[in-house]
């Protein structure tokens, strides 16, 4: 039995050495789909009804224990004690390590603290594990922009438009960055 588990955590040391067990996102076939709808949406109101569905694939974690933790988390907000929101955050994160949104979260938290590195970090997790999280990449560009990095800002805004052309905030981030960087009106 020793031996099994022996070679057991050889083969996954192994698989990690090789980044097969990492980082990489989990593809979701129902996220594809509904990603390709948003990328054809026609207009504005028809990709806000996909976005919305997103939101709410983005929000199924597949595991009770970790719904909890972040049902805790968000009381835990409300009640304002941030550092508590980030421990249960912290331990949904354990639990489901290739679930974006408990690091999305952790962003936000971060921001509101006025964190930006803490904020950056935290979406940058969010992204390894979700690279279109439109959410997170439109948080990324309104840190760049509040801190003057305003090329980053718009590269990051443009990042959200590849994936959700319709989404208002990151066409209002190229609209109003584009000339101040690019040096030319959009």
């Amino acid at each position: 039995m020793l031996r099994r588990l022996f070679i057991s955590l050889c083969l996954v040391a192994s698989l990690a050495a090789c980044g097969v067990a990492g980082d990489a996102p989990v593809r979701d076939p129902r996220l594809d789909a509904l990603f390709a709808e948003l990328a054809a949406a026609p207009d504005a109101q028809a990709a806000h009804a996909v976005e919305e569905r997103i939101w709410a694939r983005w929000r199924e974690s597949g595991s009770a224990t970790v719904d909890i933790l972040l049902e805790r988390a968000s009381a835990a907000e409300n009640a304002g004690d941030a550092n508590l929101a980030a421990e249960f955050l912290a331990q949904a994160s354990e639990l489901a390590p290739h679930f974006a949104e408990p690091w999305n979260r952790r962003a936000m938290i971060a921001y509101d603290a006025q964190d930006y590195a803490g904020a950056i970090s935290a979406i940058q997790e969010t992204l390894r594990r979700e690279p279109r999280h439109f959410g997170a990449l439109t948080g990324l560009a309104l840190i760049y922009e509040g801190l003057g990095r305003e090329r980053a800002a718009l590269e990051a805004y443009r990042a959200v438009l590849a994936i959700h052309p319709h989404f208002g905030e990151a066409r209002q981030g190229v609209q109003r960055l584009t000339p101040r960087v690019d040096g030319r009106d959009v």
